[in-house]
């Protein structure tokens, strides 16, 4: 059964993590999305780096993996979201904002997530019905000190923090009030997923979620 946006949102919130899966071939892809779904991980984002993204999508909603939420990542065109729709992904993330992809989140009713970095990029986010927004790449670009400074004129955006993100610093951005990190290659390294070391990704999901958990409010 289909997640609404609050749902999807009310996960990422709760699980504190979307893992970035970038991958060289379809079978890479596979692998190293249920590596991190059996580390713990709710919310997993196929790349459209990855190529034949949504047949990596469908394949995984196929395999009804219980409390997990498959969505689209690098979403930059209409074609690309109206697959990933097509294919069962239940969110759309971009590192940028764009018209079109915002249109087809809205016309079908799918949770989106797109990249900005500015404030009044975050702002124009927003104004393009964001559930959420991608602060990208505030991980190797501001750091946390960045969020803590812009959320003062926008306490009420939800934020996720992206590019850059790594075990040592999800902790820091979720203080300064992100709900959520998204994690790349430091979770699911491509690297590691081409040489079917899929064991090590799984490791490396469990500590995320191991230290996400251990953030209370």
């Amino acid at each position: 059964m289909a997640h609404t946006p609050a749902q999807v949102f009310e996960i990422a919130r709760t699980s504190r993590l979307v893992s970035v899966i970038r991958a060289a071939t379809p079978e890479a892809a596979l692998g190293a999305a249920r590596a991190v779904i059996n580390g713990g991980v709710k919310l997993v984002e196929i790349t459209y780096s990855v190529p034949d993204a949504p047949s990596v999508m469908k394949q995984l909603v196929s395999e009804s993996h219980p409390g997990v939420v498959v969505g689209a990542g690098t979403v930059l065109t209409r074609a690309e979201g109206e697959a990933a729709v097509a294919a069962g992904a239940e969110f759309l993330i971009a590192p940028n904002i764009s018209d079109a992809v915002a249109g087809v989140a809205r016309e079908s009713g799918t949770f989106y997530c797109p990249g900005a970095y500015t404030t009044n990029e975050i702002l124009h986010a927003m104004a393009m019905g964001a559930h959420l927004v991608k602060v990208y790449p505030v991980g190797v670009a501001g750091g946390p000190d960045y969020i803590k400074i812009i959320r003062d004129p926008l306490p009420r955006v939800p934020m996720l923090a992206a590019g850059g993100t790594h075990l040592d610093n999800i902790v820091p951005f979720y203080t300064v009030g992100c709900i959520a990190c998204g994690i790349g290659g430091a979770m699911a390294d491509p690297a590691l997923a081409l040489a079917g070391r899929f064991d090590e990704i799984t490791q490396r999901a469990r500590a995320f979620v191991e230290r996400a958990a251990s953030y209370t409010t």
